[in-house]
C-alpha cells in the first residue's frame, strides 16, 4: 500500500478480514504514537516506508455486570526505512515496539436475580472456558506523518476478534 509516498506493509487486505458467526466478537480500535529517532542515528529527510506486524501476547476472560470482557495484551512492531537528512542520503532504519492494552465486549441477556458466575456455573464452565480460541488481531489502516527530522506521528488501526463458547449462545442478545 502507499500513501502520502510512503510505502506501508503489514495492513491487511479485504481477502484477510474476517467472516464473522454470531458467536464472534470483536472491537476497533485505534493505537497512536509519537516516535523519534534514536540520537546516534541520522536525522530523516524523508519516510521512504514502514513495516508494521500486530500480535497478542496475552488473553483472558473478566466476569463484568453486564457480561464478560476478553481483555487482550499485545504489541505492534513497526520498523520505518527512512532516507538521511544529508549529503550522501543514504538509507536508514528505525525499529519501535509499542505495547497496548484492550478489550473485546461480550454481552450477556442476564437473567434478573443472576450474575454472570452463577450463569457459568449453570452451564459448568470457568472465566478460562469462555471463549472457544485465542483471540485474532488484523491491522485494517496505518498512517505515519514526519513531525521534524527526528520525530513522527503514527496511528494504527486494530480490529480484534474472538469466538465465544457456543454453550453461551442462548445468553447472548440476537
Amino acid at each position: 500500500m502507499l500513501k502520502n509516498f510512503v510505502s506501508i506493509e503489514g495492513v491487511a487486505s479485504v481477502s484477510d478480514f474476517p467472516t464473522l458467526t454470531t458467536l464472534d466478537r470483536y472491537n476497533q480500535f485505534e493505537v497512536e504514537e509519537q516516535v523519534t529517532i534514536a540520537a546516534e542515528k541520522p536525522e530523516m529527510e524523508q519516510i521512504v516506508s514502514v513495516m508494521v506486524e500486530a500480535s497478542i501476547k496475552n488473553y483472558y476472560a473478566i466476569a463484568t455486570p453486564t457480561g464478560l470482557k476478553v481483555i487482550i495484551e499485545g504489541e505492534l512492531k513497526q520498523k520505518i526505512t527512512y532516507v538521511a537528512n544529508e549529503p550522501t542520503q543514504s538509507i536508514h532504519s528505525a525499529m519501535f515496539i509499542t505495547g497496548f492494552c484492550n478489550f473485546i465486549d461480550i454481552p450477556l441477556n442476564i437473567p434478573s436475580g443472576q450474575n454472570v458466575l452463577n450463569i457459568l456455573q449453570t452451564l459448568g464452565i470457568t472465566l478460562d472456558d469462555v471463549i472457544s480460541a485465542p483471540p485474532n488481531i488484523i491491522i485494517e489502516d496505518f498512517s505515519i506523518s514526519q513531525i521534524d527530522t527526528r520525530k513522527a506521528k503514527k496511528c494504527t488501526i486494530l480490529f480484534a476478534w474472538v469466538r465465544v463458547n457456543a454453550l453461551l449462545s442462548t445468553y447472548l442478545p440476537a
